[in-house]
């Protein structure tokens, strides 16, 4: 079997910030699907029935899943598991490559807004996180 080859396309091309590089299909993929992604003072939750990773290459993303917050910056890889909800958000601006792992039966994920439904809880002296 021949290697794949996917041609660059910009991502300012793309009016929702995303970019599926290797697409998922909605009737489901049994490999990996990839894809670039950024956000600019903005977040979004979502939750996935397979692993996500986000491998972050400029900026700066906050991701908060199980009551716990991650704060990456470039070169760091974020994995969220199956099944997780998370929210991710860029207090200024980030751009990730993402990665998802197989999901044979195609199915859906969902998303939301509220960024307290998994964020830390705060501690006395304000947020538990900085």
């Amino acid at each position: 079997m021949p290697a794949d080859l996917y041609r660059h396309e910009p991502l300012g091309d793309h009016p929702d910030r995303c970019r599926p590089i290797i697409a998922p299909r909605p009737e489901g993929w049994d490999q990996l699907a990839m894809g670039e992604w950024q956000l600019t003072g903005t977040g979004f939750g979502d939750c996935h029935p397979h692993d996500e990773v986000s491998y972050v290459l400029a900026g700066t993303l906050e991701v908060d899943c199980d009551g716990e917050r991650v704060v990456a910056g470039p070169g760091d890889v974020v994995r969220v598991p199956a099944g997780r909800p998370a929210y991710y958000y860029a207090p200024e601006h980030a751009r990730m490559l993402y990665v998802y792992g197989p999901n044979p039966q195609g199915l859906t994920s969902w998303t939301f807004d509220d960024r307290d439904r998994v964020a830390p809880p705060p501690g006395p002296a304000g947020p538990a996180w900085s």
